[in-house]
């Protein structure tokens, strides 16, 4: 069952698929898969996620269009509690895919794996 995150609008939709937890001696660690769909110089926090900080991140794009989109992501204060990704998603002309450009919506589907602390 997928579970939706409801936000307020303007802000990316976040769909968690499935969570995963690991457990390695002392160390617990929860991945959690799904999808985004975000625009550009959009954040997404860890909360989101179904987490308590973002370690790492990995994402790739929807290509329903046949457009080729790059997803990159930077990760603030990783290790802290509530912490956040900044997401930018460029085109194959290496213009940024903004709300109100690209896609009718000015957001991309995006699919995730993040893994952080519990």
């Amino acid at each position: 069952m997928v579970e939706v995150i409801k936000v307020p609008q303007y802000t990316p939709r976040v769909e968690i698929h499935t969570m995963q937890r690991f457990v390695h001696g002392n160390c617990t660690m929860l991945k959690s898969i799904g999808e985004i769909l975000i625009a550009a110089k959009e954040y997404v926090y860890a909360w989101q996620l179904g987490l308590k900080t973002i370690e790492t991140m990995r994402l790739t794009a929807e290509g329903a269009n046949h457009a080729a989109y790059i997803p990159q992501k930077w990760v603030y204060h990783k290790g802290e509690y509530d912490n956040y990704a900044s997401i930018d998603i460029f085109d194959a002309a290496d213009a940024e895919i903004t709300a109100g450009s690209g896609p009718s919506s000015g957001s991309v589907w995006l699919n995730y794996v993040a893994e952080g602390d519990v």
